[in-house]
């Protein structure tokens, strides 16, 4: 193909997707996504252009755009089923090895969270909802298994798998940003007077994208060391900041701090002398009292400084509590029966909040399953929280490290770790599954020396050829023995 041809299609492609973003904002984006997903597909095998689909498809499922979720809403599950037949269908990586006991545990542990899922039904106040949803945890815990014994044992097709996530969830943050410039929402959230939501369902969604993707691409560009990778982390970033989700943008700040603790007091030290020196930079040239005088600025800052900080999230979490304790402590109400829990509940308080999610993931799995579901809900955290704690932070694990501290604090204030129709669950615990996979073997003490602390093997003697005339026999150590067998033992 010709220079001139690919200018020619540049220049027309460009003149289309303008004109449609003057008549149908909505149409250009999608046109813009349609073909960077083109341009990759051309890059990528099957089963990860049925994974970048996939993760398209559940972007397109959140979206407050009513004719993109419809459009996006049973489709999800058909591609994320088809994922886990085509998974199934491979064959089982070379590099594969014996299940390791914490990823045994974390796989095992989600199967039985689906199995309960999908088996309220039977007492769930909301049957269709629970088997439905619970077929789609199903789903989620059959592609973590299959992942982890068939294709990502391979840490390179391990990451460049991750890579194409990455990828998605940074091209469905600049579509948001230029859908928000063509409707007005970016310049109205600019302004101070609302929080930027693109084109998720709400800002809470976008923040929690935001915050899984700012990690996974520092992951990819450690794996990579290509800085061009970095380019997908600025725009998500910033629609992270003007989504004003205090919760997400929390959770990285302190997911970063982790990894840089984890890194030693001398990585902290560089840290911290590197941030103030930035800090201090900032105020003396005067562009760090300009960015806390914009409005938008003002309207962040005064959600952490106002007097409810959870927004009514604690006094939720309460009458939660109640609610379940006192009506089906062992087996909940069903599984995501949340919706139509909240319309049947007869406290006037949960139905001024007019909301359908407890916002807090742990206490909502135990509102919808009970009792019968702490043990597997403990584990699949303790899975992930030991992938925090005993991975190595060097190279690509220090962004999934990242990534993973990120998540758990998130779930703390909201509710989407099973939420099975959206992106987060998927993100979240691959990139768990992905850890726990390659943690190094663990030594047992005693079973090993250091290598300064064993002597060196005693030299063996180099035979030379004795002279046929009269051999002299080399002394015996010990009477009756053979001269070869007399050489000072070698030290193993």
């Amino acid at each position: 193909m010709s220079r001139l041809t690919v200018l020619v299609g540049a220049a027309f492609l460009l003149g289309v997707t303008t004109i449609l973003a003057v008549r149908n904002p909505l149409v250009a984006s999608a046109a813009v996504a349609l073909l960077v997903m083109l341009i990759c597909a051309f890059q990528m095998d099957g089963w990860r252009w049925l994974l970048a689909l996939t993760m398209a498809l559940l972007v397109g499922a959140s979206s407050d755009v009513e004719a993109l979720a419809d459009a996006s809403f049973y489709p999800r599950y058909v591609a994320v089923g088809g994922l886990v037949v085509w998974t199934l269908c491979l064959r089982r990586s070379a590099a594969a090895g014996p299940t390791k006991p914490w990823t045994g545990v974390l796989i095992g542990s989600l199967w039985v969270l689906a199995g309960l899922a999908t088996l309220s039904a039977v007492w769930s106040i909301a049957p269709f909802e629970s088997f439905q949803r619970g077929l789609a945890l199903l789903l989620l815990a059959g592609l973590v298994h299959l992942l982890a014994q068939r294709r990502w044992p391979d840490r390179a097709v391990m990451m460049a798998d991750l890579r194409v996530v990455y990828l998605v969830l940074a091209v469905s943050v600049v579509v948001s940003i230029g859908y928000g410039a063509t409707n007005g929402t970016l310049a109205t959230a600019l302004s101070g007077s609302s929080r930027f939501q693109g084109l998720f369902s709400n800002p809470n969604m976008l923040g929690m994208v935001c915050a899984l993707a700012v990690p996974l691409g520092w992951a990819v560009y450690r794996e990579t060391g290509r800085r061009a990778e970095l380019l997908g982390i600025l725009p998500v970033a910033g629609a992270l900041v003007l989504s004003q989700s205090r919760t997400g943008l929390g959770a990285v700040l302190v997911g970063a701090l982790w990894v840089v603790l984890r890194h030693g007091i001398g990585t902290l030290t560089r840290f911290v002398v590197g941030a103030t020196a930035a800090l201090l930079a900032g105020y003396l040239s005067g562009l760090l009292p300009s960015v806390f005088a914009a409005s938008w600025m003002q309207q962040f800052v005064s959600r952490f400084t106002q007097s409810d900080l959870s927004n009514g999230r604690i006094r939720l979490w309460h009458m939660t509590v109640d609610l379940w304790w006192e009506n089906h402590p062992a087996l909940g109400y069903g599984y995501a029966s949340r919706d139509h829990l909240y319309e049947l509940a007869s406290y006037d308080e949960l139905r001024g909040f007019n909301v359908g999610l407890v916002h807090n993931s742990y206490l909502q799995m135990m509102l919808e399953l009970g009792l019968v579901a702490a043990v597997p809900l403990l584990l699949t955290v303790l899975a992930a929280g030991w992938a925090a704690v005993r991975a190595p932070v060097n190279g690509a694990n220090s962004g999934l490290v990242w990534l993973i501290v990120t998540g758990l604090l998130i779930q703390i204030t909201e509710s989407a770790m099973f939420g099975t129709g959206q992106t987060y669950p998927y993100v979240f615990w691959l990139a768990v599954v992905a850890v726990l996979l390659h943690l190094p073997a663990r030594r047992r003490a005693g079973h090993h020396r250091a290598a300064a602390d064993v002597p060196p093997p005693s030299p063996r003697p180099d035979p030379s050829p004795q002279p046929a005339a009269s051999p002299q026999p080399a002394p015996s150590a010990e009477p009756g023995r053979s001269p070869n067998r007399g050489r000072t033992p070698v030290l193993r």
